[in-house]
């Protein structure tokens, strides 16, 4: 009778790299997901200091403390579009040989300018 160790091994072997790609994709994932929630909170509080009267620079330094957001103002006539991301790297082995170096998450909200 023949040990099933070393078919177990060679098993373990070929799904561990599969299984290790899965769980970092679903960790990148739910990254990017906490970070559109969170930009989604800054975009209201942008919003909010813009329509208080606030400058560009002082609703930057208020919102964006580490200096890592791009926020955006684009004026229309009757409208402001406010833009608000962040580029955040994946952490899954590979996954930049498919898409860019890092994610660009971005929330807009559109306002009308009073």
């Amino acid at each position: 009778m023949k040990s099933k160790k070393g078919q177990a091994l060679v098993e373990f072997v070929i799904i561990l790299p599969i299984t290790l790609l899965l769980i970092f994709c679903v960790v990148d994932f739910s990254r990017v997901i906490t970070l559109k929630n969170s930009l989604e909170n800054k975009v209201s509080d942008v919003v909010m200091l813009y329509q208080d009267g606030n400058t560009y620079d002082e609703i930057k330094s208020l919102v964006d403390k580490k200096n890592d957001l791009e926020i955006e103002f684009l004026n229309s006539e009757n409208y402001v579009t406010i833009n608000v991301s962040k580029k955040i790297k994946p952490i899954t082995p590979f996954l930049t040989y498919i898409k860019e170096d890092v994610f660009n998450v971005s929330v807009s909200r559109v306002i009308k300018n009073e």
